[in-house]
């Protein structure tokens, strides 16, 4: 589930876990982008940021010159347009390829099926929500697939925007891939309360589902926790809220530059987790540093 390292001197435990770093949708998005810039002929673009991961992103403009566009208009005609690992609203996909641009899809499969579970809600005469984060692009594009055969699809992000619907005769639920399933659940516990028939269909992600079980073991025995990811990465704060939940101080971080080695006063053993977006190098640079600069009791020593 975890692997063990050693500070230098050995007095300090570093557990890792196992799941940290990029899922394989990420991985199979910055493939397709990678593959997408190897033909010259053609400038390439991500809709959006690709992965909500500042070191990736920046990485695929240096390497591979592929820069993101906010908008479907703001790409040259004759391009490659990447879409994100979160997926788009099908209407931007229509929009891209009217414009004459290449679609490159590198929305995660995962995602992809989310948008077949709602419509199939929508079909079957539900009311469909969608649990999540209403800015969030992957909740955009799930909300978009809905409109765009026809329905409409609700997002409720707390249980106070459950408690405020009035009662429905058929609710259908799917949710955001990266939500923590508590939270998910309380949500559900009140839809049943709003109608006798609630169909919910389960969409958190496996990954992030094993994800956050690694979270509460290292909450459970860490003196403190690192969650290594760019700020805006939604289920990188997720796993922050886990592994903190029961009070283990945790600390976000994007890299080396973020530590504060007063955190590890008196700290003998440290955890590590990392978003679905976070790259393996980013994790084992984190890792070495602290191999050769926690020494004592923690920082203290």
């Amino acid at each position: 589930m975890t692997r063990y390292e050693k500070s230098r001197d050995g007095s300090v435990t570093i557990e890792v876990a196992d799941s940290a770093g990029y899922c394989w949708g990420v991985e199979r998005a910055i493939d397709l982008s990678v593959e997408a810039a190897g033909d010259d002929s053609r400038p390439v673009f991500t809709h959006g940021d690709l992965i909500h991961n500042n070191y990736t992103v920046n990485k695929l403009r240096e390497e591979h010159g592929v820069t993101s566009v906010k908008e479907v208009d703001d790409a040259p005609a004759g391009s490659a347009l990447v879409i994100r690992a979160h997926g788009v609203p099908p209407q931007t996909k229509r929009q891209a390829i009217d414009a004459g641009l290449t679609v490159v899809d590198g929305t995660c499969p995962l995602v992809t099926k989310i948008h077949r579970k709602a419509l199939a809600l929508l079909d079957e005469r539900y009311e469909v929500f969608v649990i999540g984060k209403p800015s969030h692009p992957e909740v955009i594009g799930i909300v978009g697939a809905v409109e765009d055969a026809g329905g409409t699809a609700r997002v409720l992000e707390t249980k106070e925007d459950a408690e405020a619907l009035p009662g429905m005769k058929r609710v259908g639920v799917v949710m955001q891939s990266t939500l923590v399933a508590k939270k998910a659940g309380d949500i559900v516990s009140v839809l049943v309360t709003k109608s006798q028939d609630v169909k919910v269909v389960n969409t958190i992600c496996h990954v992030t589902t094993e994800r956050q079980e690694e979270a509460d073991h290292l909450g459970a025995h860490c003196d403190l926790i690192l969650v290594v990811g760019s700020p805006h990465s939604s289920n990188t704060k997720k796993l922050a809220e886990v592994c903190s939940k029961d009070g283990t101080p945790t600390h976000r971080i994007e890299g080396v530059p973020d530590l504060d080695m007063a955190w590890f006063e008196g700290k003998t053993h440290i955890g590590i987790h990392a978003g679905a977006s976070t790259p393996e190098e980013v994790i084992e640079t984190i890792i070495g540093f602290l191999r050769e600069n926690l020494v004592g009791a923690g920082a203290a020593g």
